[in-house]
Parts: structure tokens; C-alpha cells; sequence
């Protein structure tokens, strides 16, 4: 075993976690805190996808299209990409770390990035930009799991990849767990705003930072913010795709 794996065994002797989707011990495989046979068991999106959401489309790898809800419902986003459909699986991870509050499956993201081709070069170089949350909702969990994966993003993509948090959310909304898709539209609209102070002069590519894409009401209304201030190369990236 070499020092990261001594390291790994340490802290979950001291820290004890478990697979968040088996609920098994952590770091069993290769240095991993999930599994790697459950992590094969996620729906990572390769091969055709829609063009603008990336969703997984049953059609040749070399046909780019666009679904039929892109089409019925434009985004401004110029595409978006995931790395795996919200099964059973993708959702125990994701939850794991949105409401769990566990970091340390973050440091999965290597394996992640090795499962999905391409995504590495969807956003390296870029300027991460992670979903903000509201003041309030930030003291009550703590933390911001879009910050956590755009900074671990960021560090696996490596080159000149870099993690800006300049958006805020000026209105506090409801979830948009349980509305339609015109109804998350309206929820989330003129939520965000830059940051006082905010330069992005200089810049060029920017990605936006989420850990769900579901309808995209909340990745475009980001989005809409920086068009507006006239940065018109604006894409999206998520962990999953509901």
C-alpha cells in the first residue's frame, strides 16, 4: 500500500465513512471512497447526446441532434454536458454529497472523469463558475456543494481551469423539486446576479457548475446573467442529468 492508501485507511478509521451506494466501508478499491464496481453501475453518458442538454440520445455516435424538449424549450446555455443519467446509483452519490455533506467523495472525481470520454476537455481551460445558493440557505447546510465540484473539476482538469464563485442568489425561491418546467422557469428568474466587484475581462470560455441538471431552469437563469453583462460563451456542467 503506498501513502495515499495509508493515508485513505487512517481517516476512515478516524473518520469512519461508507460507500454512498452500497453503504459498505470506503476506500476499498484503488484509493476510492465509493466502490468502483458501483461506480460501474452508474449510467455514464457517453456516445450521442443532444447537442444542447446533453442528454442520451438512441442514435449514431456521429448524429449530433437536438431533443425534443430543446426544441420545445430553448436554452440560452450554448450546450451542456453530464456525466451520468440519475439512476438509483447516481442519486445515492449525489445525495451523499448534497446532503450529507461528504467532501471526500470528491476526491472520486478522477474516476468519474475516467468513465465519461470527453467531458475532461468540456471544461479544461474554462472559467468554472458554480451555482450559488441563497445567504440563508448557505447557514443552514454550510457549505455549497456546487463549489465542491467545480473546485475538484477544476483541479482534475488541470491546464488553465479555474474556479470563480462571482454569482449570488439575491432571492431566496421555493425547491423546484415538485414544479412544472414553466413554473421552475419563473421561480428561478432574476434569482441571480453577479457579485459586487466582479471582473471577468480577459476571460473567454465559461462553464457553469451544478451537481443536477434536470429542465436547466436554474443553469439558465445563471446564464442569462452573464449574457446580459455581455459574455456570450456560456455552457454547463453537471454530475447528473435527471
Amino acid at each position: 500500500m503506498d501513502w495515499k492508501g495509508w493515508k485513505d485507511a487512517l481517516i476512515d478509521v478516524v473518520f469512519p465513512g461508507e460507500c454512498p451506494i452500497c453503504e459498505q466501508g470506503a476506500y476499498r478499491n484503488d484509493g476510492a471512497f465509493a466502490c468502483l464496481s458501483c461506480l460501474d453501475e452508474l449510467l455514464w453518458i457517453n456516445g450521442a447526446r443532444c447537442k444542447k442538454c446533453g442528454e442520451s440520445m438512441p442514435v449514431p455516435v456521429s448524429i449530433e441532434l437536438i431533443c425534443s424538449n430543446c426544441r420545445e424549450f430553448p436554452l440560452s446555455i450554448l450546450s451542456v454536458r453530464s456525466m451520468f443519467k440519475l439512476n438509483e446509483q447516481g442519486r445515492a452519490l449525489i445525495h451523499s454529497i448534497k446532503y450529507g455533506g461528504v467532501k471526500r467523495v470528491m476526491g472520486d472525481a478522477p474516476h468519474w472523469f475516467h468513465r465519461n470520454r470527453g467531458f475532461i476537455n468540456f471544461i479544461k481551460d474554462a472559467v468554472l463558475i458554480p451555482v450559488p445558493l441563497h445567504r440563508r440557505k448557505m447557514r443552514s447546510r454550510g457549505f455549497n456543494q456546487s463549489l465542491w465540484i467545480a473546485e475538484e473539476f477544476a483541479k482534475v482538469a488541470g491546464g488553465r481551469t479555474v474556479v470563480y464563485d462571482c454569482l449570488e442568489r439575491v432571492r431566496s425561491t421555493p425547491s423546484q423539486t415538485k414544479l412544472s418546467r414553466n413554473e421552475r422557469r419563473n421561480n428561478v428568474k432574476n434569482a441571480f446576479a453577479l457579485r459586487a466587484g466582479t471582473c471577468l475581462d480577459g476571460f473567454n470560455e465559461f462553464v457553469l457548475i451544478d451537481d443536477v441538471y434536470t429542465t436547466g431552469s436554474t443553469l439558465d437563469a445563471c446564464a442569462e446573467v452573464l449574457l446580459k453583462s455581455g459574455y456570450p460563451k456560456v455552457r454547463a456542467a453537471t454530475m447528473g442529468h435527471g
